[in-house]
């Protein structure tokens, strides 16, 4: 048992860049969704019913930065900042989601937020663009 988990902590590197994939692709694929599938004035007028400040611009900016942050995550760019802005977003989702449906109805929110720090404290993995530019995380 100690072999399997010694070499489960050999790929701790690994396992990060797999993570950030992951989590790069699920938030590429919701600014996707906001920018192309819903549209800018219906996200705007989503935000602005659940009571998020400035619809018309924190719409927007938030499809677009998923849209664009998403792929930068998936390639390991900036990670550590994007992540921090994430984070930041999903304060703001969670708290929204979780007045609107409770915690049954913000999981996916929480779950997301502590990805985001997960990241943050942790950086990009060892399969990254941040990683080869800067020789480290």
């Amino acid at each position: 048992m100690n072999n399997f988990l010694n070499m489960l902590r050999a790929q701790t590197q690994n396992g990060l860049s797999l993570f950030r994939i992951v989590t790069g692709i699920i938030i590429f694929m919701a600014g996707y969704q906001k920018v192309f599938v819903w549209g800018f004035p219906s996200v705007q007028s989503s935000f602005e019913k659940m009571g998020i400040l400035l619809p018309q611009v924190s719409g927007p900016f938030i499809g677009l930065l998923e849209l664009i942050g998403g792929v930068l995550l998936v390639l390991g760019v900036f990670t550590r900042q994007l992540a921090t802005i994430y984070f930041i977003e999903f304060i703001v989702a969670t708290w929204v989601v979780w007045g609107g449906r409770g915690f049954a109805g913000a999981r996916l929110e929480i779950m997301l937020l502590f990805a985001f720090v997960l990241l943050a404290t942790n950086g990009a993995g060892a399969l990254s663009v941040d990683r080869m530019l800067l020789k480290k995380d």
